[in-house]
Parts: structure tokens; sequence; C-alpha cells
């Protein structure tokens, strides 16, 4: 909900201070206390390389094929609010917000030429107005042409003057046509009608993100307090060329005036859809939202704030999330986001987990391990703030940068992680009963009637607790996994070995039929192999009732299964 880089609100309408409602000046002291270009060049930790205008970051400069899908965190950078993108020219690009030699509080640019084994730090936007204030930027480049700007070019966008309560805040945006090592200021976004500190209330503009859609217009979201109307609501403005700009619509707009919607992210789906992740403080206690526009400017009723992503188990984000998808992987392609706190967990899981969903956002999400963790996150400007993901590998690994403290210093940290979870059975105890819960229909394996007889069918059915859903898992001498039935003694059983065939349960005998290998593909969630088949609900079906199959093993949420220690 509120800018690592915000002035301080005070007064009415849900605006007032929090831990994260800070005077831009501390921040800017501290951040520089952290920043690779203090006055004396050195860092405030003992992590990683810095050079001051281009040394390499976690390693050495050569590019290194095959990268590891998992890596350790390295450190980046002292900073706030990363981004991180994966350029045509098959470059990684990362910005932070941070101090500049010349010491402006800007942007820093970062290249990694190694698929995000290490970064150097190729540029800077140290534009003297960034001394008024600096939040919440991104980074985006530009796939095809748009107005003087080619396809390749470099955008970075951010919120400009919160420093002073006499200023009018805008976005301002940056081009930059050699790969960030040079920019210049490309045109104002929009600007604030009103001075920051407007009547006692915050009267900003915050945390752009840009999209260039297929017909051309470039599409700047954007969080917009200026309206007496709302708190805060979500914007868009749109461009053909990068200079004008058309009036502000609004997007995300509960008609609740203390709702704040904001920190908006979109993202296109292979099929030209495109999604929208943001918070909504306020009146839904900064829990994370979606929706969804075929065009990426209409994005229907302002006032319905959308579904919450979740899991089958209750797991949601709350506060500064980020959407990343791929599409490679699975029919759909997937989508995958984190928050910086897990909701319906524990606070150990804050800053421990990503969601990953197949099915282009609906239905259940569920858990993977982020690569950065940041354990015991909490609302704050710093820890997981506003994380960026960026799937590798055509969605094998996932490239992660998040900020946690050391001491005093806010710091970036990145790695790469696995995005299909072990690939073994990890986190499955030999002998153990579970549940097991579809990430498709969030129905479970379900003996048929509760019946104790050989060759009934097996179905899904909502999730009673019954002992008919009950299964213990027993591990073979070759590795691969019995599920006895407990309330018939009976094993799982597939009735050949094409795809299609139903499932059952037999006479325990030991057979193939009857031995199933555990694929972890996330924290708790698996997939049932056998040969190239997996367990699958039949069609895809959310009916509480319907068969349970095997079928062809393809990525999909209707062969992902939650197990539940039952």
């Amino acid at each position: 909900m509120r800018r690592n880089l915000a002035f301080l609100h005070i007064g009415p309408r849900n605006r007032s201070c929090n831990p994260r409602e800070v005077m831009r000046w501390f921040l800017v002291l501290l951040v520089a206390c952290a920043s690779p270009h203090g006055h004396d060049g050195s860092r405030a930790d003992d992590g990683g390389l810095v050079d001051g205008d281009g040394g390499v970051v976690g390693g050495n400069d050569a590019s290194v094929p095959g990268a590891p899908l998992s890596t350790p965190p390295k450190l980046l950078s002292g900073g706030l609010y990363p981004r991180a993108i994966l350029a045509a020219n098959g470059y990684i690009y990362a910005s932070l917000v941070t101090g500049q030699p010349n010491g402006v509080f800007g942007g820093s640019i970062f290249e990694s030429t190694d698929d995000g084994l290490t970064f150097t730090r190729v540029g800077g936007i140290d534009d003297p107005i960034l001394n008024s204030g600096d939040c919440c930027a991104t980074l985006y480049e530009l796939p095809h042409a748009l107005g003087a700007l080619p396809a390749g070019t470099l955008l970075w966008a951010t919120s400009v003057g919160q420093g002073m309560p006499t200023n009018h805040m805008s976005i301002v945006m940056w081009a930059s046509t050699d790969h960030g090592r040079t920019w210049a200021r490309q045109s104002t976004i929009v600007t604030a009608p009103q001075p920051v500190a407007c009547n006692g209330l915050s009267c900003g503009l915050w945390e752009p993100e840009l999209v260039l859609l297929d017909n051309g217009t470039l599409v700047c979201h954007f969080s917009d307090e200026t309206s007496a109307a709302h708190s805060q609501y979500l914007a868009e403005r749109t461009s053909t060329d990068g200079v004008t700009w058309s009036a502000s619509r609004a997007t995300v707009a509960p008609t609740a005036s203390a709702s704040r919607p904001g920190m908006a992210n979109v993202r296109r789906m292979a099929n030209g859809t495109y999604v929208m992740s943001y918070e909504v403080c306020g009146t839904d206690a900064c829990n994370v939202h979606i929706r969804t526009s075929a065009n990426g400017v209409d994005w229907g009723d302002p006032n319905d704030i959308g579904p919450r992503p979740t899991t089958v188990d209750g797991r949601y984000f709350v506060h500064a999330p980020t959407l990343a998808f791929d599409a490679t992987d699975g029919a759909n392609g997937r989508f995958f986001l984190v928050g910086q706190l897990a909701g319906g967990g524990t606070p150990q899981e804050n800053g421990s987990i990503l969601l990953a969903n197949t099915e282009s956002t609906s239905r259940a999400w569920y858990e993977l391990a982020a690569p950065v963790a940041v354990p015991n996150a909490y609302d704050n400007f710093c820890p997981n703030y506003s994380s960026p993901l960026l799937p590798l590998d055509h969605g094998a690994a996932v490239l992660e940068i998040a900020t946690r403290y050391d001491g005093t210093a806010c710091n970036a940290y990145f790695a790469r992680g696995p995005l299909r979870g072990t690939g073994d059975a990890t986190g499955v105890a030999d002998g153990s009963r579970y549940r097991l819960v579809s990430v498709m229909s969030s129905l479970c394996v379900d003996v048929t009637g509760g019946s104790a007889a050989a060759g009934t069918q097996i179905q899904q059915y909502a999730c009673t607790g019954n002992i008919a859903q009950n299964w213990t898992l027993a591990k073979n001498a070759d590795g691969r996994y019995a599920l006895r039935s407990q309330i018939s003694g009976l094993c799982l059983a597939a009735t050949g070995d094409t795809a299609g065939a139903t499932v059952q349960q037999l006479a325990c005998d030991g057979s193939a039929a009857q031995a199933w290998t555990l694929d972890n593909v996330g924290r708790g969630y698996f997939r049932l192999v056998r040969g190239g088949n997996c367990l699958d609900v039949s069609g895809g079906s959310l009916d509480s009732g319907a068969h349970i199959q095997q079928w062809t093993c393809n990525n999909l949420s209707p062969q992902i299964w939650h197990l539940e220690p039952s």
C-alpha cells in the first residue's frame, strides 16, 4: 500500500501514518548508506563486489551455458523497488531505486549476460529532478517501435516530487536506446493537480507500470491519490508516441472511498488476454487481487475488485504483489505471483513462498519455494517489498530479486530457483496417511460410496474428512509408492497402461498398476506418475463425482494434487 519513498501522510480517509509512510529524506540517507556509490566507494556489507561504475556483482563476467536451476542468493546492491526484464537480446536487465555517483537518488541499471548468474551495473538515471523525490520505478523494453523509439528501447518510469509537501507529484519516463548505458528524459505521463500535502491528505501518483499493446498503444497503469472520491484508485493513461498522453481512466476504483487499490502489475498471456495483479488496502486489508482484460485497456467495472488468488489450503498474498507469466510451460502457460506477506499461513512463511497457476489464473493456485527467502518479512518498505519474478529456461527456473535488511541497510539480493519443484518425493513421509486434494477442483480423491469392494471406481468428491478420502503412502523397494485406502485396505490401481485408463481400488499385490512415482512440483504439491501418464481428473472436471483416471502428463492443474496429512 505505502511507497518506499513516500512523503509523510497525515489526515483522514485512511491515509494515516504507518511504518511504510516515512519521510523521503530519511530513506535517502538509509539507502545511500547501503548504496555502492557512497562517498568512499565502500559497501555497507561484505557480500559481492560492485565497482562504482560497472563492476560485476556476484561472480565473474563470463557467459555460463547451462545455468543451474538453483543458485544461492547474491547481493545486487543497496536499494529499493527492484525490477527485472528479459530483453530481446537474451540479456536480463534489472533496476533499483538507489543513490547515483553524482549524488542524485535515482535509478541504477544492471545487466546479466549469463542467465542471472551475475549482474553488472551498466548505467543509471541521475536526472536532477529526481532530487525532489523518487519512488516505485518500473523497467520495460519496447517489443516494437513506439513513435521515434525503436524496438528494444528500454523505458524507466518513476514517481517524482514527493520530497516536499508543496510539490505537485508527477510520473516521468526516461528512455535508453543503448541497453541502459545512457538515458534521456522522454515525457511526463501525468502530473497531480494538487500539491503532495493537500488539505491534510496525500495527493500522490505512484507505482507506474508500462505495457505496449499489439496496436502500438503504450499504457501506463498507476496509483492515483488525487481524486476527492477515492482515497486511492488505479488508473491508466495511453500514448501512441511515448510523448503525449491521454487523460486518466479508472481501472480499479471501488465506490467505497476508503478503498485503496494499488501496485498494479500487468502481463499478457499467449492468447492475447491481459492479467493485472494489485493490492486492495483500506477496505480489504491489502489482500492481493487479479482481473483480466481482452485488449489491455478495458478492464470491466472499476468497482469490481476481482478475485483473490488462493491455494486449496487457504494461502494467499497480502501487500506489494508482482506477477510473472511464462508461455512455454503447459498448454495455458503458467502464472507466478509473489507478495510481501503470506496470508492464511504462519508469519514464518512470509517472504518464503511463491504461488503458481496453470489455468490462466482461474481455479486454485499452488505453492513454490521462493529463491530469495526473506524469512518473517513484515509490513515495511524493505523486506520482500515488490519482488520481481522472471521465468527462465522455458519455465523450468525463475530469477527473483528481493530486498531485505542487513542491519539498517536495505539491500537487494538475486537468485535462481526451480519452478517445477524437486521432482521427487520430498515432503512425503513413508507410511503416513494423506488426503489428495485436486488443485483444479479443490475436491478430494475418494472411494465411490465409501465401498470396501475391489473394483470400485475412484472419484473426486467434496472434502469431508471421511476415511474414504484417506490414503496411506507406502514406499516400495524401487522408490515408487502404493496408496492404500483407509476405508477398504485396497490399493489405488490403474486398469491399463494407456491414457484414459480408469483408476479403481484393487487388492494390494505390489504390481506395476499400483506403483506410482511421486513427482514434487511445489511445496506439498505432487503429480502421481505411471510411465508417461499421471493421475488425472477426467476432462478437468470441477464436478463432485467426476472419475479419476490416468492421462498423458501435461503440467496442468487436473494432475496436481495437494497432499494433506490426514
